[in-house]
């Protein structure tokens, strides 16, 4: 671990963004190209983020640990006859390396890849062609159904780097390793995609598919600012600084925000501290970073930190409409008065949320998914993201999604983000990072967390099983909302200390328990998660076997003694604190 202090304290009044500065530093980290963590090209962009902060005179450390990291090599597909056709890839990380000779094989297409498009298909011994990304369920499809490759599909021109590991952060045991697909896998373009299909059309075809990658835990860096409060409470900001290729969307533009936050705030000292991190080991660690951020400052997270703002996906040419998103319920109502403030516009009306994924039925689209570096859920941290999403009628927009076409692609370079767009979106950020800071008490809603259980309940109750266990949970939690309305009624009355300490403790009770299946000590995997996980089990009885319905009630029945003891102990304070 290294720390600088600065040489000098900013004096001037609090500072707005600015757009010259943010495209300076735009232009310095996509000059490094592609920024991968462990290498020589995350150290000259961590000196390029340093160099800033010391600029401005924010104090800052550079944090050094192992994590266990992959990056795609090299990548090409050949089409195998009297001639081979090459056609261009890219890599995909964690998935297995080929070596220079690659793999041999007959190409099958097997639709999106999924479980299901497998069925009454022999892949043993083939490569496998999909029209969809090759993430991690589709991976893992095609290995158990014993292909010795795979080839997925981007949506157009592009060719999208992927990740394939299901684990979040690091691996911490030789069991969580294994869970890692050992398949190669590479991207290919639409259109490349769209020719192999009508190859098949007409007859056998034999590819080459080759994919060579670097994996294993390597020395990774971490920049670390801090801007000291009043209180020992802070709000925490991260932007990941890994990228694929230049990355000037995601997440070089971010990074520049980051920047900016740090520049508008040295010198003052706000009311809640300030510490800003550009993660490590993003998709190239499957959140290696803050995973291990998490872990090391558990304690201290759980006891000061009043929110986790995640910057990412900004600035982008085209960029035109404001996506509030991995926001938790509690502070959604305020995120979305400063995000309108700025712009003039309704983000709650602009047709974002319909771009939003998440697996549940009916909780809001705009509630943390398992990515974008949720490492903090789990200890019961308010999440709170802003990205800008392309429009509905642009052409580089990527179907289904508000990202635009060169996300992951190798045509993400400095002229992909639009310094007008990045303005505004900075602007955003430092006016939530400013609305936190100076908050005598925090702009959250605590009965706004009633909404989110009964959500995941509606849905879990149609299910048809376990009824009196549901209606057991639901029961507390009219209690809870009971006592949150009476509580949020009474905010003018009570004293700035008794309601944060009231607010941090019912949300470090409550957010774990609709977040993480178990433990906030222990991840979750890196994959879709309904809100009270835990309870989760029920929605597949329908499908299960006798025995499987019965061992899966009693993971259900210790899920919900969790979930209400929470809102027994959550009920309890609040009623104590009124």
């Amino acid at each position: 671990m290294s720390a600088i202090e600065p040489t000098s304290q900013a004096s001037e009044e609090l500072k707005g963004a600015d757009q010259d500065r943010l495209v300076q530093s735009v232009q310095a980290l996509c000059s490094v190209g592609e920024k991968v963590s462990g290498q020589p090209s995350e150290a000259a962009a961590c000196d390029i983020i340093v160099a800033k902060l010391a600029e401005y005179g924010v104090r800052y450390e550079v944090q050094t640990f192992d994590a266990f990291i992959s990056f795609p090599v090299r990548a090409s597909v050949g089409v195998l006859g009297s001639t081979t056709l090459e056609l261009d890839a890219v890599g995909v990380a964690f998935s297995e390396d080929t070596g220079a000779g690659g793999v041999v094989g007959e190409l099958v297409a097997v639709g999106a890849g999924k479980a299901v498009d497998y069925q009454g298909i022999d892949v043993r011994g083939k490569v496998v062609l999909i029209s969809a990304l090759p993430e991690y369920g589709a991976c893992s499809a095609a290995l158990k159904a014993g292909a010795i490759g795979l080839i997925g599909a981007s949506s157009g021109p592009q060719r999208h780097k992927m990740t394939c590991s299901p684990i979040w952060g690091s691996p911490a045991t030789e069991a969580e390793h294994q869970l890692i697909p050992r398949i190669p896998a590479v991207s290919v373009s639409k259109f490349d995609y769209v020719d192999l299909s009508a190859r098949l059309a007409n007859g056998p075809v034999q590819v080459r598919r080759v994919g060579e990658g670097d994996t294993g835990w390597r020395s990774v860096k971490m920049p670390v600012a801090t801007i000291e409060g009043r209180s020992p409470e802070y709000l925490l900001a991260g932007a990941h600084y890994c990228s694929w290729f230049d990355g000037a969307t995601d997440n070089v533009a971010a990074n520049a925000v980051l920047l900016e936050i740090a520049r508008c705030f040295a010198g003052t000292k706000p009311r809640f501290g300030l510490k800003m991190v550009w993660w490590p080991g993003h998709s190239q660690g499957r959140y290696a970073g803050s995973a291990w951020y998490a872990d090391q400052n558990w304690l201290d997270l759980h006891r000061h930190c009043i929110g986790y703002l995640n910057v990412d996906i900004n600035g982008s040419k085209g960029a035109v409409k404001k996506a509030l998103r991995n926001v938790t319920a509690e502070a959604q109502a305020f995120a979305i008065r400063v995000i309108d403030s700025v712009t003039g516009s309704s983000v709650q009306d602009n047709g974002t949320v319909q771009l939003l994924k998440r697996p549940d039925k009916y909780v809001d689209r705009r509630r943390p998914h398992r990515g974008s570096d949720q490492s903090f859920l789990g200890i019961g941290v308010t999440s709170l993201q802003m990205s800008s999403f392309l429009a509905e009628d642009d052409p580089d927009r990527i179907p289904g999604a508000g990202l635009p076409r060169w996300w992951h692609s190798a045509q993400d370079v400095a002229d992909a983000v639009d310094p007008a767009v990045l303005l505004e979106d900075a602007t955003i950020h430092v006016q939530l990072v400013r609305s936190l800071l100076e908050a005598e008490k925090l702009p959250y809603s605590l009965a706004a967390l009633a909404a989110d259980f009964e959500a995941a309940l509606q849905e879990l109750s149609e299910s048809g099983h376990q009824e009196e266990l549901l209606d057991e949970v639901a029961g507390h939690v009219a209690r809870y909302r009971q006592a949150a309305v009476a509580f949020d009624a009474k905010r003018d009355r009570l004293s700035s200390g008794d309601f944060n300490s009231a607010v941090l403790e019912i949300l470090r009770i409550l957010t774990p328990v609709l977040y993480s299946t178990a433990s906030g000590h222990y991840p979750d995997r890196a994959s879709a998660l309904r809100l009270l996980p835990s309870l989760s089990p029920l929605l597949s009885f329908n499908a299960a076997s006798d025995e499987a319905r019965k061992q899966g009630a009693i993971l259900v029945r210790r899920g919900a003694n969790r979930i209400v003891l929470a809102l027994q102990k959550a009920t309890s304070a609040l009623i104590g604190y009124s």
